[in-house]
């Protein structure tokens, strides 16, 4: 049986202390369930699996509005973004990487963001009847997808032009605190924060007005994110990211 200590000190990442501000919250638990599917002999590649069960399971039952089921489904989106920390540290305890569980854990993010926020839209179109969140589930999904495929369509450019990915190019020189803060007030305006918000907005009972205007403002933030970045590579070929 493989100790908690040991499993910390062979799964750590070489940017560990970045990576755990970039994931201040999944980051500080992911190393727990590591050391329980090491010792259940689960390979890195079953963990994604894992992973994107969960993700997939939280999807859907977002397309529930009842306040019970978005806690839930909530609930299993948090886990699924730790689980998709632990299979890195499984891969890296075990020294057994592989190309398909990356390829696969880019797959798994362009599939459930897409599909969570059409879920949520959904789900509101059936609680208010109204159309314009259908119209808003076509559109909004697409433009979650881009916030992912602007990066790796250019990553994917650069591979077939023969040119290298320097990851240092996009990483901040921030302090911990300021990356901190950086980190809190952009994931306001990112996926994790229009969940959030609307985890809030459910509990609350808001009206129709209200989550409209919710799935409107993220939305059109999702695509200054993708104009931003798309800008960026297009110009720099890099993005300042969060550290």
């Amino acid at each position: 049986m493989f100790t908690l200590d040991e499993v910390k000190l062979k799964a750590r990442r070489n940017n560990n202390d970045s990576n755990k501000r970039l994931h201040f919250f999944a980051s500080h638990f992911s190393i727990y369930f590591s050391w329980i599917f090491l010792n259940f002999r689960l390979s890195a590649d079953a963990v994604t699996g894992i992973f994107f069960i969960t993700g997939l399971c939280g999807a859907l039952l977002f397309s529930y509005s009842d306040p019970v089921f978005v806690i839930i489904a909530y609930s299993l989106w948090r886990l699924h973004i730790i689980f998709d920390i632990c299979d890195g540290e499984v891969a890296r305890f075990t020294q057994k990487f592989s190309i398909n569980g990356a390829y696969w854990d880019y797959m798994i993010h362009s599939v459930l963001y897409p599909l969570t926020y059409a879920s949520i839209c959904f789900a509101l179109y059936k609680k208010f009847n109204n159309d314009t969140f259908l119209i808003l589930a076509a559109f909004g999904s697409i433009i979650v997808s881009q916030t992912l495929s602007v990066k790796n369509n250019y990553y994917r450019a650069m591979l077939f032009n023969g040119d290298q990915i320097d990851n240092n190019q996009s990483a901040s020189q921030a302090s911990a605190l300021k990356a901190y803060v950086m980190n809190i007030s952009v994931g306001l305006f990112n996926f994790e924060g229009f969940l959030l918000a609307y985890l809030a907005l459910s509990l609350i009972g808001a009206s129709s007005e209200i989550y409209l205007s919710l799935v409107v403002i993220y939305t059109l933030s999702f695509a200054l994110q993708v104009f931003i970045k798309f800008i960026l590579f297009t110009r720099k070929g890099f993005y300042t990211r969060r550290s």
